[in-house]
């Protein structure tokens, strides 16, 4: 069977990530396999639905088999994010990655990836990234034309293909890689147009505003019966914002070193944090007095829930030990029934399957406390292993 395999998001599912599919099997995939981030996303965000509803979401708009870019790898920046990603594809035996970018061009994607992984950049980067004149995004940019003259048509979706690109590289792998130029609205446009594919942005902000009902336009109806469930349920839409006490209060009690050790926060920015914890009455004004030029809001935000999650620069570094599937169809487990025979990772479908080696158990105790921190953003809050005790969703049909 030949499979393609592509890292998401699905915050929400949209149009875009339908497309995507849609191309790869235009090219010849007899499966698809989607890695997709857990319960926290790579802006430090929670994301809106909890991963099973979303990986239902991704089964009925064509994936096969629907895997968790488990915590904290999905809320790491582009680099240890596809690195992770990519590496639970490969050592599945996944044939082709998939991913959409604003350039569409495979070849200037792959120049960029070898310019970023040369010294030279990463040298030039460094200073422009000390100098804090300019966000981390815009200074990679920048070298990556100075180095190679690449113009401008680049974005953040662009950053995370080019890491892509350089994770295959590193592992050797044998997945080819495609891009697909990014249709539709623009990565953080706020507002549907007509005619075009809705970003998850605005999809999110219509799914806050309006309920699920907002999102008619833009979703079909099977898929929206998946959205009304969870609002029903009070397990919809996931706001950092309503455990905003709860994380206020951590903060301020937290020991500095803690706060000041975690990924992200290190040369001061945990110092800032911490001075901001303890002045801030909300979430929106903690992230207003932590946030600079040379500290973005997604960095500040993901350093916070590294700190108050635990996590430590080497949990960032490993590599996951094993892989949770979310759903599947036929195709799907019969993908995955070939991999186990020599695939390099295992795929769990329950907590008993989890491996018992100290890799293993760490990867699953910082999976228990986001998923604790999780339910806490609901509009209802619900039992800390609320969704740790589901089952794999295994669909007969196709």
């Amino acid at each position: 069977m030949r499979t393609a395999g592509i890292i998401c998001e699905c915050n929400p599912l949209h149009a875009g990530h339908q497309y995507l599919m849609e191309q790869a099997r235009r090219a010849g995939a007899e499966g698809i396999v989607c890695v997709m981030s857990g319960c926290f996303t790579q802006r430090g965000e929670p994301a809106v639905l909890n991963p099973r509803s979303r990986a239902e979401l991704l089964l009925s708009a064509g994936a096969d088999a629907v895997l968790e870019l488990p915590y904290p790898y999905s809320c790491a920046g582009a680099e240890r994010f596809a690195a992770a990603g990519v590496r639970i594809l490969d050592r599945l035996g996944v044939d082709t990655l998939w991913f959409g970018s604003e350039c569409g061009d495979i070849g200037l994607l792959r120049r960029a990836a070898r310019i970023a992984s040369g010294e030279v950049f990463a040298q030039l980067y460094r200073e422009r990234c000390a100098g804090g004149s300019r966000g981390t995004a815009a200074a990679y940019f920048d070298c990556l034309r100075e180095q190679g003259g690449l113009g401008d048509r680049f974005s953040p979706n662009d950053i995370l293909g080019i890491a892509y690109l350089r994770a295959l590289a590193r592992l050797h792998s044998r997945m080819e890689p495609f891009t697909v130029l990014r249709a539709g609205s623009g990565y953080h446009e706020e507002t549907p147009r007509e005619g075009e594919f809705p970003s998850a942005t605005a999809l999110r902000r219509l799914l806050f505003s309006g309920g699920a009902d907002a999102l008619s336009p833009w979703m079909p109806e099977e898929q929206l019966r998946v959205v009304r469930r969870e609002l029903d349920a009070g397990s919809a839409p996931a706001r950092m914002e309503l455990a905003e006490r709860a994380l206020l209060a951590s903060l301020r009690l937290m020991p500095p070193e803690r706060l000041e050790q975690a990924p992200e926060l290190t040369g001061g920015l945990g110092r800032r944090v911490r001075a901001a914890a303890h002045r801030a009455g909300s979430l929106a004004e903690l992230l207003s007095l932590s946030v600079t030029k040379k500290y973005p809001e997604a960095r500040v935000r993901r350093g916070i829930l590294f700190a108050l999650t635990g996590v430590r620069p080497e949990d960032i570094r490993s590599e996951p030990a094993y892989a949770v599937l979310l759903a599947a169809n036929q195709t799907g487990c019969r993908f995955l029934k070939e991999a186990r025979r020599s695939a390099a990772i295992p795929v769990v479908t329950a907590h008993a399957g989890i491996p018992q080696t100290p890799r293993a158990k760490r990867q699953e105790e910082l999976t228990q406390t986001a998923f604790a921190l999780y339910t806490l953003c609901l509009p209802s809050p619900h039992p800390s292993d609320a969704f740790l005790r589901c089952s794999s969703l295994i669909r007969k049909t196709e």
